[in-house]
């Protein structure tokens, strides 16, 4: 057990979102996530080109049309739930005043920076923080591009006595039950023939010949998850989704819009649909599920409400499950 003289200071974060989904804060977003080096796919001088003479001109209305859709009155969905989940997580350990506990919410990209996230512990008296990325399978990117903000932030921090960095949870026991069970929630019978879709993010092909292992780590939450269920493995199907660029065969696959299409021809069972790499709903949920997955496995023009076969199953977002998840990966990241 490390030093619990000061509290520990814990930043969970996430990619990031848009301060608005006005096409200029869109392109502001997204020049800062294109042209991070973790996300950059080819030479700096032909990608600088390509993202601001190409993609940026283009992508900033498309993309700022799709926040518009799951757009809230508090604001952005991602940025919402991912302070919802760190109130929970805080409440929790605030119920362990002997294990003093300060969480705060950073991003990769936008605000809340990592700065902002390490100078609102600081000020709480933290001089020992804990990266926590909410991606539960470790990727080169998005995880590391969290770690390298991170230690570009932590760099000007002298206060900083320690620092531990959680690089995965695919295997934790409480976040398989969870993800389990939410899939029991939204109606899957083990006795039925119904079947399950993981949808997972995909990642370049480049990363795997490099070393990531994070196409392993999905297989095996898959795993575990069957496991759980008392069903096999050929139960869960893995696929991937978010996509960048044209070149889809340079990115993990098979994608989960592909096998849904597949699906609608040769299958009648119900498919439940679950991401279990999205802690937190975002765009990549919110409007990718309802208006291009479902429409895939039920026909052009379907809608979630009348989906015969298609269920959606929420990521796990503010749940009291999901806060017991992260209160545990904290405590055992720390004892480690």
């Amino acid at each position: 057990m490390r030093d619990a003289r000061d509290p520990l200071g814990v930043i969970l974060a996430n990619t990031g979102t848009p301060a608005s989904p006005d096409p200029d804060d869109v392109e502001a977003y997204l020049r800062q996530f294109l042209m991070d080096e973790r996300i950059r796919q080819l030479p700096l001088p032909l990608w600088r080109f390509l993202v601001f003479k190409r993609i940026l001109p283009t992508r900033k209305h498309s993309s700022s049309k799709r926040y518009q859709a799951i757009w809230t009155d508090e604001g952005s969905p991602l940025l919402v739930q991912m302070n919802g989940l760190a109130a929970r997580v805080q409440a929790l350990f605030d119920e362990q005043p002997d294990s003093p506990v300060r969480i705060a919410v950073g991003m990769s990209y936008g605000s809340p920076s990592i700065e902002t996230a390490l100078e609102q512990l600081r000020q709480e008296g933290c001089t020992r923080i804990m990266l926590l990325p909410l991606y539960p399978q470790s990727a080169y990117s998005p995880t590391y591009a969290v770690i390298d903000a991170y230690e570009r932030a932590t760099s000007a921090c002298p206060w900083m006595r320690d620092s531990i960095v959680v690089k995965d949870y695919h295997d934790n026991r409480l976040y398989i039950e969870a993800i389990a069970q939410s899939i029991r929630d939204a109606g899957f019978d083990r006795a039925s023939d119904d079947l399950i879709l993981m949808s997972m993010h995909a990642i370049p092909l480049k990363d795997v010949k490099d070393g990531d292992t994070y196409l392993d780590q999905t297989s095996r939450t898959a795993e575990l998850v069957a496991k759980e269920l008392g069903v096999d493995d050929s139960r869960i199907t893995v696929g991937f989704q978010s996509v960048f660029g044209r070149n889809q065969n340079a990115w993990s696959g098979p994608l989960s819009r592909d096998i849904l299409q597949a699906w609608s021809i040769v299958c009648q069972q119900k498919v439940f649909f679950v991401c279990p790499g999205f802690a937190v709903d975002c765009l990549e949920t919110l409007y990718d599920i309802p208006f291009e997955m479902c429409p895939a496995l039920e026909g052009e023009g379907a809608t979630l409400d009348g989906a015969e076969r298609f269920r959606w199953v929420p990521s796990l977002g503010t749940s009291d499950a999901h806060a017991r998840i992260i209160k545990d990966v904290i405590e055992s990241a720390w004892k480690d």
